[in-house]
């Protein structure tokens, strides 16, 4: 299918980190635990560790925020044209088949354009009205992107590649796995450092925890001439890292 409109061109380098609040241990904690890693208490002695877990996936959510904007010298101009360039998005959008809650207003704003100060023969007044995108087929990221470009959208603000909640719960579970694996292979080397046997959990606290995806996109359109191919998009949506940490406390006796 035949593009038209102007050339445009966008570059991005994504890196998000989406973590949660992270509770004990901090690395701080980590360092402290590592230098004692046995304890003597009243009903037996203990090995603490704290050991860290990772699991990366392949994103599936796009998260795409785009905006209209307008120009005009009356706010009623530019108020009209937002409310004719969103409607516009919005339709094109569910003619796409996604659903109202998957395009989301961020953001409405008008006032003074600046650059009439120092140029009269701009317009006095602009106005913005941001959204968000979210796609749970990562893969059509790029025809969101043409479809909102053509039909209101002027300006692509950013492009995130991340997970979903229910992957992200599953992905959590096999981080905190692979963080308590890591921490019986931490006890057993400082239980034989110390002469002691393991002889079974005693406590396990978790931290919260964190995921983060590197991601770089380009995007670009084709020119607005008769017999232009179609746009061409191409997305590098990289991985996403979920990290989780957990300090165990085993019980121990003396060899």
């Amino acid at each position: 299918m035949k593009r038209k409109f102007a050339i445009l061109a966008l570059a991005l380098l994504t890196v998000t980190a989406g973590c949660m609040g992270f509770g004990q241990p901090n690395a701080n904690t980590a360092a402290a635990i590592d230098n004692t890693p046995t304890q003597n208490t009243g009903s037996g002695q203990t090995v603490k560790v704290a050991a860290s877990g990772q699991v990366q996936t392949a994103p599936d959510r796009a998260v795409i925020r785009v905006a209209v904007t307008a120009r005009a010298d009356s706010v009623e101009t530019v108020r009209e044209q937002l409310a004719e360039n969103a409607s516009q998005l919005r339709n094109a959008l569910e003619r796409s088949e996604l659903d109202s809650d998957q395009v989301t207003s961020t953001r409405y704003d008008i006032g003074q354009n600046h650059r009439h100060d120092e140029n009269p023969s701009e317009p006095k007044f602009q106005g913005r009205h941001s959204f968000v995108i979210t796609v749970n087929k990562t893969d059509r990221a790029g025809d969101i992107v043409v479809t909102a470009v053509e039909n209101g959208a002027t300006r692509i603000e950013d492009i995130q590649f991340t997970i979903t909640q229910d992957t992200r719960r599953d992905l959590r579970e096999k981080a905190l796995a692979t963080a308590i694996e890591n921490a019986r292979g931490k006890a057993v080397v400082a239980a034989n450092g110390t002469g002691l046997t393991l002889t079974g959990i005693h406590t396990v606290q978790t931290a919260d925890f964190s995921t983060q995806s590197d991601s770089r996109t380009r995007i670009e359109y084709a020119a607005a001439s008769a017999g232009a191919n179609s746009a061409s998009t191409s997305f590098e949506s990289g991985t996403v890292t979920v990290t989780t940490d957990a300090l165990v406390v085993y019980n121990a006796t003396d060899k």
